[in-house]
């Protein structure tokens, strides 16, 4: 065997080698976590703003989930007021696991058992508004 046949040969199976990775990549979905995700990046600095509101809040809103439930604990402050939340939990590799709960409530404490969640990791992101005032608080939470 001479030095163009061998130069040949590796060419040939680098290109089979790419061509089978370019068709096993082409079978994987990549979902976007939003289709819309242009307007998102607009608002970008209403989320830093809102973030910062929560942060200056006495405590953070406790985010505790379970496979069945999920249990919000608003700050001291915000007990007698009306609250009005979405709660989105993201399932970053399973996008048909992910959640959007709507919570209404005048206490500090609220629970949904409504839901039923597969285990893994999470991204929580809670978007909650307090008499015209909107906050923003995100966690990455894992359901056992």
């Amino acid at each position: 065997m001479n030095w163009g046949k061998g130069i040949i040969l590796a060419l040939a199976a680098f290109a089979c080698m790419m061509a089978w990775f370019m068709f096993k990549a082409s079978q994987n979905p990549a979902p976007l976590v939003t289709e819309d995700y242009y307007g998102a990046e607009l608002k970008y600095q209403q989320r830093i703003d809102e973030a910062a509101r929560a942060a200056a809040l006495s405590a953070p809103v406790g985010m505790k989930v379970e496979r069945t439930a999920v249990r919000l604990d608003f700050p001291a402050e915000m007990n007698g007021r009306s609250i009005r939340a979405t709660f989105t939990l993201q399932r970053p590799n399973d996008p048909t696991a992910d959640r959007v709960l709507a919570f209404g409530t005048t206490i500090a404490a609220h629970t949904d058992t409504t839901v039923s969640l597969v285990p893994g990791r999470y991204n929580a992101a809670l978007e909650w508004e307090v008499e015209g005032v909107k906050y923003f608080t995100a966690d990455k939470i894992y359901v056992p």
